[in-house]
């Protein structure tokens, strides 16, 4: 609808305007958090905020405030958070590496696997599909079983779901493409959710930087390996295989972190 008549230019125009959109009303209308304020002496501001929204304000004794930390980074090499980093970058790392890698090859691992081109990109639709779904569902599940184990669980399915892609199979394809969508997605996202959980305040931010910056290298990583399987033709049934390792590696990474909790 774009290209044909004003270019290829314009499609980025057109990606941009949601964001261009969103500035004003997240300005308005997303608050600080209350626990940053509070790890920055801004009691007040912390109050205001939670009593607006209803939420419970993590009280301190008085003066007990401490200062933020002038090196965040430092800290997160610190001995103290040192092994659920490690933990955390590698989930990352084959997190975005899954959510990269089906996205580009997806389509073509499925034609090499038999399947024409219409299905191929159905079947791409389908796991986006998978994937809000499957947003929707890690979210309450990591509410109620905390999000280390959901990310541990989801990690795991997801391995699990994309080995079962290489098996042949006519309309339960589409199922399995969807299943596996509702995990490889949300498993990236509770990364996050357990990187926030398992660092205080003062350096939260720069916990989630890192995680996300770590998780791109895996990004670049994803296209690469589809296109390396493709190269040498062992896309089918390797592709598969090797992508559900990716999951089972990102599964291993979450197991050997610890449950830390800072609110």
């Amino acid at each position: 609808m774009l290209i044909d008549p004003l270019g290829w230019h314009a499609m980025f125009v057109v990606g941009a305007l949601p964001a261009l959109v969103l500035v004003p009303l997240m300005i308005k209308h997303l608050p600080e958090s209350p626990a940053y304020l509070l790890a920055r002496g801004r009691r007040a501001e912390a109050a205001e905020i939670a009593e607006r929204y209803g939420l419970v304000l993590d009280e301190a004794p008085t003066g007990s405030t401490a200062p933020a930390p002038t090196r965040p980074a430092r800290q997160l090499f610190s001995p103290r958070f040192l092994r659920n980093n490690v933990a955390i970058w590698v989930a990352s790392f084959m997190g975005l590496l899954l959510v990269y890698g089906l996205n580009t090859w997806l389509p073509t691992i499925m034609r090499e696997a038999g399947y024409d081109l219409g299905a191929a990109l159905t079947l791409l639709l389908v796991l986006n599909a998978g994937a809000v779904v499957g947003l929707l569902v890690a979210g309450g599940v990591a509410d109620r079983i905390g999000p280390r184990t959901a990310c541990i669980a989801w990690f795991a399915a997801a391995a699990v779901f994309l080995a079962l892609l290489s098996v042949k199979v006519s309309f339960g394809i589409y199922v399995l493409v969807f299943l596996a969508g509702c995990f490889v997605f949300s498993a990236q996202v509770l990364v996050y959710a357990f990187t926030s959980a398992s660092h205080p305040a003062s350096i939260r931010a720069t916990a989630l930087g890192w995680s996300a910056g770590v998780g791109r290298i895996g990004a670049i990583c994803g296209p690469l390996l589809g296109g390396l399987l493709l190269d040498t033709g062992h896309v089918v049934p390797w592709g598969f295989y090797a992508f559900a390792l990716v999951g089972l590696l990102g599964a291993v990474a979450m197991a050997s972190s610890r449950a830390v909790d800072f609110g």
